[in-house]
Order: C-alpha cells, then sequence, then structure tokens
C-alpha cells in the first residue's frame, strides 16, 4: 500500500509542528504540504487546492471548521482531523455559550465523531471527518468516562484540579507567557466554569454515559513546556480498589495505563501517545485519580494521528509506538 499523503494546515503552531514530526517517521504516511507563516509553507487557502488522502487542521477556533467545510466539498473522499474546538460541542447554541461567537459552519456539528479512540473505536474507523479532543478534556475524560458508566462515582461531585505546560496556550505572543512572567511562578486560569473544555467534557459525558454532571475545574499553568497532570476528587462508596479494577478493565490498548503505586509524573508521559492513570484512596467516601499525558501528543497531536490511523484502516499505533523526543 503506498504512504497516505496528509496535508497539514498550521504546521507552524505547537500542535501543527508536532503533527509534521509524527507524520514524518510514520510508517505509512508522508507529509503532503504544509500551510503557515514562514518560508516553505503554503497560504491555508492554497492548501484547500491541494490533493491529499487526509487533511490536518492545527487552526484556531472560529476558523478551523470553515477550512473543514471547504475541504469536505472540494475532497470529499479525504478525511479530515479537526484539532480545533470547532467540532466539539453538540449544538451551534452550545458553541455560542461557550465560545461567545456563532458557529462558522454549523451544518458540520453532529457530523463528527468525537476522537477518543480509546471511548468508541468503531465510529472513527473509515470515518471521514473527525473532531480531535482537547487536551485537558482528554485527561479528564478518559478517568472520568468508564467510572461513570459504571456507575461508581456520584455525578454531582466531581473536582478537577490540573495544570498544564505552557504550550496547552499556543504559539500566539502573550505577555502572561513570556518567560520572565511564567519562570518560577505557578498560577491558576479561568477559574470555577470559565474555560470552554467544561462545555466539551459535559457534553461527551452526556453522550458517553447518558449521565449529566457538572464540573467543577479549575486549570492552573506549570512554568513548564508540555505535559499536564489532571487530579480528580470524586465521591464513591465502593474504595479505590473497585475505581482501579474498573479503569484497568476499560484499557486494553497500548495507550492508557493503570500504574501503582505512585501518582504519575509528567516525565513519564512527555513525548509519548500514553496517559498514565493511578487510583488513590482519600478521606472517608473520597477517591483522588490522577492522569498524566503530553498535551502536545496524545492530548493533541499524536490523538489525531491515533484517529486517522484509524480513519484510513492502517494500525492504530502505527507511527506512534517510537515517538523521538
Amino acid at each position: 500500500m503506498d504512504a497516505a499523503r496528509v496535508g497539514v494546515f498550521g504546521a507552524t503552531g505547537y500542535a501543527g509542528r508536532e503533527l509534521v514530526r509524527i507524520l514524518s517517521v510514520h510508517p505509512r504516511t508522508r507529509v503532503a504540504f504544509t500551510t503557515g507563516s514562514g518560508g516553505g509553507h503554503l497560504a491555508h487557502e492554497k492548501g484547500i487546492e491541494q490533493d491529499a488522502d487526509a487533511y490536518c487542521l492545527s487552526l484556531p477556533h472560529g476558523v478551523s471548521a470553515t477550512y473543514a467545510a471547504r475541504l469536505r466539498e472540494a475532497h470529499p473522499r479525504a478525511v479530515v482531523v479537526d484539532l480545533s474546538g470547532d467540532l466539539r460541542l453538540p449544538t451551534a447554541a452550545a458553541y455560542r455559550a461557550w465560545y461567545g461567537h456563532d458557529h462558522p459552519a454549523p451544518q458540520l456539528l453532529g457530523q463528527a465523531p468525537y476522537g477518543i479512540p480509546e471511548l468508541g473505536r468503531e465510529r472513527l474507523r473509515g470515518a471521514r471527518l473527525i473532531s480531535n479532543p482537547g487536551c485537558y478534556a482528554t485527561s479528564v475524560l478518559l478517568p472520568l468516562v468508564p467510572l461513570l458508566r459504571e456507575g461508581l462515582i456520584d455525578p454531582d461531585d466531581v473536582v478537577v484540579d490540573a495544570k498544564s505546560g505552557t504550550t496547552g496556550a499556543g504559539r500566539s505572543p502573550r505577555d502572561d507567557l513570556l518567560f520572565s512572567e511564567v519562570a518560577d511562578d505557578f498560577s491558576a486560569y479561568a477559574p470555577g466554569r470559565a474555560h470552554r473544555h467544561v462545555g466539551e467534557m459535559e457534553a461527551v459525558v452526556k453522550e458517553q454515559t447518558g449521565r449529566d454532571v457538572r464540573l467543577t475545574f479549575c486549570p492552573h499553568l506549570l512554568p513548564v513546556r508540555r505535559g499536564i497532570l489532571s487530579a480528580l476528587y470524586v465521591r464513591t462508596e465502593v474504595g479505590g480498589d473497585r475505581l482501579r479494577a474498573a479503569l484497568r478493565a476499560a484499557y486494553d490498548g497500548p495507550f492508557v495505563r493503570v500504574v501503582e503505586p505512585g501518582p504519575p509524573r509528567l516525565s513519564d508521559v512527555v513525548h509519548t501517545n500514553e496517559c498514565r492513570l493511578s487510583v488513590h484512596d482519600a478521606a472517608p467516601g473520597r477517591v483522588v485519580v490522577f492522569s498524566a499525558l503530553d498535551n502536545l501528543v496524545k492530548g493533541a497531536a499524536g490523538q489525531a494521528v491515533q484517529n486517522l490511523n484509524l480513519a484510513l484502516g492502517l494500525p492504530e499505533d502505527a507511527g506512534l509506538v517510537r515517538l523521538p523526543a
């Protein structure tokens, strides 16, 4: 079989560069073209004209869905994987509520399966349009969905305390992301229900489990480049051993692992497509579940390639098992 030709839109951003890096060592793909700023990249408009087997969109929300719609029209047999938040919410009203503006291509909503393969591979096999999840959302949904499916935790009492490296904020210059502002410091941002991933996580939980959940979610900015460590504080009547067993039973693939005895570290997962989970008894009736992943790989580009593999009929782990650091 010839290598699949993949076009990468937004190849000069952090996630886009990671996509190019992974696809360049993938045994069954080749990068057909890239768009972005600077020399060697096409303009986004020129990318629409390029023929490829698949297109990955690492573009800002509010822009990406427009290109997804145009690519679907111009190349209906190709796979389109959207890494932005434009296709993650179920309705245009939900999108407006969380993003503050009208959806640029509402006709696409509901057409793109949500791409966490471990939570539903069959919908992704052969798909032509895929919504790649957010990085925080991936770190939370991987432990949360199986526990809610089994009815093991209280859906009305889930607190998520999450920390991310600075690449999660993208590559656009911002004063608060300057080295002198971030180094030797640690801060929370978008507390309460202000972060857009909250709406995404609640919508996916409802779709996957049939349960309504109201998350308390607070993200923090770490003075490191990459990685996410999320701590989920949950109420349960069955204890940590039962939750640990449920997570082990839910995940038998290569990329989600339940580890013991200690919590996972960022150094365990950066530059990999892994998510590592651990479960620990806390106060009576409470358990803390830790989830660690690389926000640029399992939280973005690596998961996009995992989805692309499924859509193209390739082995799910192709190009993702031994990633260069």
